[in-house]
């Protein structure tokens, strides 16, 4: 036998039909070999493990490397190796998981004893890779007589056979659905919690929040399409729906319609209420409410024609989304916002109703904020605008929730945050520490209010401070620690 890495080492093709199931492997393992022992040869370039020559009961002298051992059974249960018999015996779906068909292609047995997540079809994939490394295909697998036990003809028992070959490989490489994603991620928090490994409860943890989190984000960047109130939006995140024009749908959360947006046709304030589909997220996710956040300044007549009216006419009607920023920056100085005002009547609406929840991205984290803190419920935010200490208060709202309700996601180095917090040290470092410079941003950062709620920095943006305030990078920042934290949890399994 011989143990090579998946994905770095090669082996020809005819080796593919030979890769043992993870349990014939164990069980070649634990009676013929030793980990960790110095003397012969080793069969795997990774780990020192040589085959047993010592034979009889109660042999002494040597202690096995137990955590070695337990590392390469793992990696051989989840695929990270593979255990390829090298001896002449006939072919058994006892013991191997492939073999080649007549096409010399490689292909699952059907019923073959293999992991659940097992990467089948990342086998076949290299099994194609190494077709073409070493230009030729395995011949094919002679396979074991099968009793006709459902007494069909020669004929149609081999194209039952034949049928379950194809399906079963198409099952396995098929791409996942939503749902079915969704429940192997479940499944894998459920065994990081209940491992032994401090990394993978670790794991579990974050995966469980950013399991949630992220489709919070997908929220927040969904809404920013919608260009009529009163048209459902465009291109709704898998297993979510927009109810914001359902009356039925929003009587039961205590809202109606109008309180969504603020003018028909361009609306400054607005937001959308998102349905979960039970299909996917079985009852795991809540209602939505997601506010929309801040858009870019736009300019329909040019940028010098609407600098003309500005500074000679004090005319701002050329510059488009202005309301967004003079809404945002009249809320942290403590001034009169009706975008935030409508965002705590919403927070005193659901506050009587159970199981909603509440998100947003930027200045609709901002105003998220405010709802949530307004009505008790659950708020995701992203790269969020501050919450000034008395804007709930002031359009009569009560203090019904509290920051640690609020999971506020950001990316770090990104913009508004910069802005909003007193950082000194690195402030100083973008400053290149020059000091007229660093007090004068430090002195703004102390007059505008920090986003609320408990911190989850990000790591991973890209580009300028701009371009991390993007919601497409906090999802992005999200989901590269749930694959990360996916792969740490299978090592341990």
């Amino acid at each position: 036998m011989k143990l090579i890495h998946f994905s770095s080492e090669h082996t020809a093709p005819e080796s593919f039909s030979r890769i043992l199931n993870p349990t014939a492997a164990r069980h070649e393992l634990e009676r013929h070999y030793l980990f960790g022992g110095a003397a012969g040869i080793s069969i795997s370039s990774r780990y020192p493990i040589t085959r047993n020559t010592q034979s009889g009961i109660g042999v002494t002298g040597y202690r096995e490397d137990v955590a070695m051992k337990r590392s390469v059974l793992d990696e051989i249960n989840r695929g990270g190796l593979l255990a390829i018999d090298q001896g002449i015996g006939t072919w058994t779906p006892t013991k191997y998981a492939f073999y080649v068909d007549a096409e010399g292609r490689l292909q699952r047995y059907p019923g073959s004893s293999l992991p659940a997540f097992y990467p089948t079809g990342r086998v076949i994939a290299r099994y194609e890779e190494m077709v073409s490394r070493y230009g030729h295909r395995a011949k094919p697998t002679v396979l074991p007589a099968r009793q006709n036990t459902t007494r069909n003809p020669p004929l149609q028992q081999a194209i039952a056979t034949a049928v379950a070959t194809v399906a079963a490989t198409v099952q396995a490489i098929r791409p996942m659905t939503k749902a079915e994603r969704w429940q192997e991620r479940q499944y894998l928090i459920g065994r990081g919690n209940r491992s032994i490994y401090p990394d993978a409860r670790m794991a579990a943890q974050r995966l469980a929040e950013n399991n949630v989190a992220v489709e919070k984000a997908k929220l927040a960047e969904n809404v920013y399409k919608t260009t009529n109130p009163l048209k459902d939006t465009i291109d709704i995140p898998e297993g979510w729906k927009d109810i914001s024009n359902n009356d039925g749908a929003l009587g039961k959360l205590g809202l109606s319609k109008d309180m969504l947006y603020d003018d028909e046709d361009t609306p400054g304030f607005l937001a959308r209420v998102y349905q979960p589909d039970e299909k996917v997220f079985g009852k795991a996710m809540n209602p939505t409410v997601v506010f929309r956040g801040s858009r870019a300044p736009e300019f329909p007549e040019g940028i010098s024609k609407a600098a003309q009216k500005a500074l000679l006419n004090g005319d701002l009607s050329g510059i488009k989304n202005l309301s967004d920023w003079s809404n945002n920056g009249a809320q942290g100085l403590g001034f009169n916002s009706e975008y935030y005002k409508q965002a705590v009547i919403i927070g005193d609406k659901i506050s009587k109703v159970s199981n909603i929840d509440v998100a947003g991205h930027s200045l609709g984290g901002g105003m998220a904020s405010a709802t949530s803190i307004a009505s008790g419920k659950p708020a995701w935010t992203f790269n969020a605008a501050g919450l000034n200490a008395g804007t709930v208060e002031k359009y009569g709202g009560s203090i019904i929730g509290s920051a640690d309700n609020i999971q506020a996601y950001r990316v770090k180095g990104e913009l508004l945050t910069k802005l909003q917090e007193v950082d000194l040290w690195e402030d100083a470092k973008d400053l290149k520490f020059y000091p007229p410079a660093v007090m004068a941003k430090e002195r703004l950062s102390m007059l505008a209010p920090d986003a609320v709620g408990v911190k989850h920095t990000l790591p991973g943006g890209t580009g300028s401070l701009l371009d991390k305030h993007g919601i497409d990078q906090a999802i992005q920042c999200i989901e590269n620690e749930k694959d990360d934290d996916i792969a740490t949890i299978k090592g341990r399994i």
